[in-house]
């Protein structure tokens, strides 16, 4: 499995076209010493030891892989047993070709063809690395001849310390029952609104957060580092996902909530889900820029 390097002398990033199209490493040069802004891993054999892969053309999960659309009920197959329901959609799990390459760039892409899921779609993930910030762009084209439904969403996995912060603005919170699936809307965790920031260790959480602004920082003492995360605007939804005793966290922009087909369909607003006409296409990107911290 051959892994794809964009570097210069301040920051190094390892990419895996056949994994996924998934980020397997990604550090920047702070303080003097490179620091490993997602989490560190070695030997990656499955996309789910990665640092970030992307979510197409549905992000998080569908009940029981089940959904009506355009009055026909569609039925997908669980893509992660024994997960109960279909998760993250395609691009995690398939090979992505190059199409474009240079020292601190890379363009993948993949056609879907009608299979599985029933419609066909064209996906793009650009990355690009400028000094020590990586910026990621994720792009679906609808090439069917009917209006499809269409979800994206980047899974990064961060490195987790145990003063690790996080600074964002979000609304409120989808509680989830024991199979991560939403039940209702609540208020966001009292700890978030901290000016310091909100503690990720020990927070346990796998929920999706409403009307976040798309602006981000995250702080790790310990590492004298922090790092600035930008979205584009229609990522208004947020996963944060931080499983107990694990050494990192997941800060994941979408563009809906969990199950949003579904909900939608129920007559719940703002899920979140995009439509797209033949030949139109939709994009999120996200950026990361590492500093070193001044204390």
């Amino acid at each position: 499995m051959t892994s794809i390097f964009l570097t210069n002398n301040v920051a190094k990033v390892e990419i895996s076209p056949a994994l996924g199209g998934a980020i397997l490493a990604y550090e920047a040069k702070l303080n003097n010493k490179f620091v490993a802004i997602l989490r560190k891993t070695n030997n990656v054999k499955s996309v789910l030891d990665s640092n970030c892969f992307p979510l197409i053309p549905y992000s998080n999960r569908i009940r029981e892989g089940q959904f009506t659309w355009q009055e026909t009920a569609i039925s997908l197959p669980l893509n992660h047993l024994p997960e109960k329901h279909s998760i993250h959609g395609h691009g995690w799990q398939l090979p992505w070709t190059i199409t474009e390459q240079s020292e601190q760039s890379l363009t993948l892409e993949y056609h879907y063809n009608i299979a599985e899921w029933p419609y066909a779609y064209l996906a793009t993930q650009v990355f690009t690395l400028k000094e020590k910030a990586l910026s990621i762009t994720l792009t679906m084209k609808n090439t069917d001849n009917c209006a499809i439904p269409a979800g994206l969403g980047l899974h990064p996995y961060f490195n987790l310390t145990r003063g690790t912060l996080i600074q964002c603005d979000v609304d409120q919170m989808w509680a989830v029952d024991d199979e991560c699936m939403p039940t209702q809307l609540v208020d966001k965790p009292s700890a978030m609104n901290r000016s310091a920031g909100f503690p990720v260790h020990g927070s346990n959480l796998d929920n999706v957060f409403t009307g976040f602004t798309g602006d981000a920082t995250v702080t790790w003492p310990e590492l004298s580092a922090k790092a600035s995360i930008s979205t584009s605007s229609n990522c208004q939804f947020l996963v944060i996902y931080s499983p107990e005793g694990e050494d990192y966290f997941c800060f994941e922009p979408v563009t809906h909530c969990t199950d949003a087909i579904n909900m939608a369909g129920k007559g719940i607003k703002k899920t979140g889900i995009t439509v797209l006409k033949p030949n139109e296409a939709v994009s999120i990107s996200m950026k990361i820029s590492p500093k070193a911290l001044v204390i």
